[in-house]
């Protein structure tokens, strides 16, 4: 038997988790202050992934760790100082390829100050990096045969990543206050996307950043204050890829070691200018049809058809809600009582568990807040750090099959002290989760003929049908296209109502 098979194939894309990177620091921060530092008032870190490089097997994780120190001097100054700590790490993966699309984002983050020496801060720093990767697979598949093969096709749909962007711009900031600033001690900024559409070559987001900025009045005895801000920001992206209606993921990140601000007087009032560069990666993903023969027979050989399994990542509609977290505590007997509270310098959450189960999408974690106030016994500041855990979910139509990738934002954090112990949080949580759902398929690869079909030795068979049964699955018993039973049974359908007694006609063959 000539073998008049056609092979084609297509790239499908898969989407896969990587295992998540631990990875401690130890920094030492110059707090380059004339007089000595008494304690420290908070410790602040942040980071960012700079630069991935995907090579075989492994892939390798630049990026930059900042850490913000708040301290109070021995004669009761207020005064900051920051740190950037490079570091390198990799995800090591079989997935991963050359020509592999990595991405990684900062999960958690935590820091303690170890040793306080000679104005020098020890601080052992430990971040968490959650990351996944992108790979379009070539699928090979079986696209047509001989005259003698009978097929059944079916039109399937799959996704290919059709290109990646990456971008960034600076969006400025601009707080008016009334009294005189002498010292910006803090500037934390978070962005969270709140949608985006996409059209020919160009991606516009709709992002909502936040700022917390805690600084010190220029007067004879200065203050400690804060203020928060939340503005709406719009952004057009360039992106040869992108094409209307196509899906796409965004991720948006303030590039923490990149925010500047500068103090100015204007009309009387003092301007806070706050600098803050973004980045952002943009991945567009197109959505084509192709038919795949599902099954197949030959009406004159016996074949052996060889299948394969293959993976396709779909992407789906994000999960998003906002919610309310809140949360008391009680201060240790060793922390000094709060007679004041002077500003809420940061407040983050850390995330420690997330996913869908039973048709419910939660995360839990805790919400971290830095509260700087001041003590009447011993006329000093303070500082402690409260920790909030919390609890969110909504109802989804996903399963626990599914691919997420989560941003949180804190915003909007109340906090109120009573008797000078118990500490009450009350903060607007921002969930934004990408989720993606692979599915898996199954494609006939290779089709190879064998020996010849058994010889009809009669010119007419009958064939005694049960209800429900198939005319594809008769005909395949029987070494028959579909079409002869059908056309030699006109009354019959493609699925049998009843019990039928079917006749099929062979056409005697001539040994002349």
């Amino acid at each position: 038997m000539a073998n008049n098979n056609s092979y084609d194939k297509f790239l499908a894309v898969s989407k896969q988790r990587l295992k998540s990177l631990e990875i401690g620091l130890e920094c030492s921060v110059n707090m380059d202050c004339t007089e000595p530092v008494r304690k420290i008032l908070a410790v602040n870190i942040d980071g960012n992934c700079s630069q991935i490089e995907a090579l075989t097997g492994e892939a390798s994780v630049n990026g930059t760790v900042i850490v913000s120190l708040v301290y109070l001097t021995e004669q009761g100054l207020i005064g900051n100082a920051s740190y950037s700590a490079p570091f390198v790490s990799k995800f090591i993966d079989t997935k991963i390829k050359p020509d592999t699309k990595v991405f990684a984002k900062v999960a958690s983050m935590d820091a303690q100050v170890k040793a306080l020496n000679s104005n020098i801060a020890k601080v052992d720093c430990a971040i968490v990096l959650n990351g996944f990767c992108l790979n379009n697979e070539e699928v090979e598949y079986l696209s047509s045969t001989g005259t003698d093969v009978c097929t059944l096709q079916e039109e399937t749909t799959y996704n290919k990543l059709d290109g990646v962007t990456n971008s960034n711009w600076l969006e400025n900031l601009e707080i008016s206050l009334k009294e005189p600033v002498k010292q910006v001690l803090s500037s934390t900024c978070d962005v969270y996307v709140k949608n985006f559409e996409v059209a020919t070559n160009f991606v516009t987001l709709n992002c909502e950043l936040t700022n917390r900025l805690m600084y010190l009045t220029d007067e004879e005895e200065p203050v400690l204050k804060t203020v928060y801000t939340k503005s709406d920001v719009k952004q057009e992206i360039e992106s040869e890829y992108a094409q209307k209606e196509a899906m796409a993921e965004v991720d948006v990140c303030v590039v923490k070691n990149g925010i500047k601000n500068n103090i100015t007087e204007k009309e009387g009032e003092i301007k806070i200018g706050i600098e803050i560069p973004l980045d952002v990666c943009v991945r567009i993903y197109s959505t084509s049809t192709v038919n795949l023969i599902t099954d197949l027979y030959s009406v004159e050989s016996l074949t052996n058809a060889t299948s394969v399994s293959y993976e396709n990542s779909v992407v789906c509609e994000p999960i998003t809600f906002d919610k309310k977290v809140e949360g008391s505590l009680t201060l240790s007997e060793d922390d000094p009582r709060i007679d004041k509270l002077l500003a809420v310098n940061y407040s983050k959450a850390t995330v420690t568990n997330e996913g869908v189960e039973n048709g419910e999408y939660n995360i839990s974690g805790v919400i971290l807040s830095n509260l700087i106030y001041y003590n009447e016994d011993d006329n000093m500041v303070n500082s402690v750090d409260v920790e909030v855990p919390f609890v969110l979910g909504c109802e989804t139509e996903y399963d626990n099959s599914v691919l997420t990738d989560l941003s949180v934002v804190v915003e909007d954090v109340d906090v109120m002290v009573k008797k000078g112990k118990d500490v009450y949080v009350d903060a607007q949580v921002k969930v934004r989760s990408q989720v993606c759902k692979n599915v898996n398929g199954v494609v006939i690869k290779e089709l190879e003929y064998t020996e010849q079909a058994p010889a009809k030795d009669c010119a007419i068979e009958i064939y005694f049908a049960k209800a429900g049964e198939k005319i594809w699955d008769i005909a395949k018993k029987l070494f028959v296209k579909p079409e002869t039973i059908l056309n030699q049974n006109p009354d019959v359908t493609e699925v049998l109502e009843q019990d039928e007694k079917l006749a099929i006609y062979y056409q005697k063959v001539s040994n002349n």
